[in-house]
């Protein structure tokens, strides 16, 4: 067990440092298993270069940044961070692994910037920005699930290419995925609920200056748009079930492109379908009742 800051206000920079050395020399590497940190570390975990890190059943109460990597290798798995105002798991230019991985509240669950990234089996609560900001990042993420997250989004997919499958996302401020650039394929995924503080907007999917395959989703409860494509986005939509969209189920707009099959809308007070400012929406097969 490490604690950090006991009986003070001071905060200790960094728990454990695993760097790379010069140029030539072996990597250095760390497992840690079955341990905690606790207290207020800046960085409880911190990786430099090209070294590399396994951390199984690591417990961190309180760091502001659980692991911190810059470069390298880390693979997590059974983690769980709580009680921190910085991003939980970050990565810049590195490779990251995350397995059964929980995060309660932090600024951002994840953030990758020029990254790999696997994630099977994530869930964020409370995130005060967002359960994961993605930026021109790679990977394939399983199984993830954000909770109440903040107005960036439950997922925010910047300039990435990314492959989303078996996700659900509840309760996020302003969007469930907002991607912006690169390509996004998302699969099997549910967004409920997604409402601005003064309730008049929230997409579901907001797909902007993107390339999106989108199959099998399921969006309740948006306030704003339930799928919307701008500012020359190129997405496709199959097999989706929209409700309770507030301003359209269906939206393209600023020259965007929409192709969606077999979509049914429920309970929707807006338009089911909006084009606009030179977006093309290709609908086939749609059901719209109520």
């Amino acid at each position: 067990r490490f604690e950090a800051g006991a009986g003070s206000q001071a905060s200790v920079t960094v728990g454990v440092l695993v760097e790379a050395g010069t140029e030539g020399a072996s990597a250095p590497s760390l497992i840690l298993r079955d341990s905690a940190f606790t207290g207020a570390y800046d960085r409880a975990i911190r990786v430099r270069g090209g070294a590399s890190v396994r951390l199984e059943g690591v417990d961190f109460q309180g760091p502001r940044m659980a692991l911190s990597q810059d470069g390298g290798v880390a693979e997590v798995e059974r983690a769980r961070a709580s009680g921190g105002t910085g991003t939980a798991f970050s990565t810049v230019g590195g490779a990251l692994t995350l397995v059964d991985v929980r995060v309660q509240g932090h600024e951002y669950a994840v953030t990758a910037n020029q990254a790999r990234l696997s994630v099977r089996g994530f869930r964020s609560e409370h995130a005060a920005r967002a359960g994961m900001g993605l930026t021109a990042t790679t990977g394939l993420l399983e199984d993830v699930t954000v909770k109440d997250a903040g107005n960036y989004g439950a997922l925010q997919l910047t300039a990435s290419d990314l492959e989303v499958r078996g996700f659900r996302l509840e309760g996020s401020r302003e969007y469930g995925v907002v991607a912006l650039q690169g390509r996004v394929r998302l699969r099997d995924g549910v967004i409920q609920g997604v409402s601005t503080a003064d309730g008049l907007a929230g997409d579901g999917l907001h797909l902007r200056q993107v390339e999106a395959d989108v199959d099998t989703v399921t969006v309740e409860g948006a306030k704003g748009t339930c799928v919307l494509a701008t500012q020359r986005a190129r997405a496709t939509l199959r097999n989706a079930r929209l409700s309770g969209c507030g301003l359209a189920a269906l939206a393209a707009d600023s020259k965007a492109t929409l192709e969606s099959r077999n979509v049914d809308v429920r309970d929707t007070p807006g338009s089911i379908l909006l084009a606009i400012e030179e977006g093309q929406l290709q609908v086939e097969h749609l059901t719209a009742k109520d």
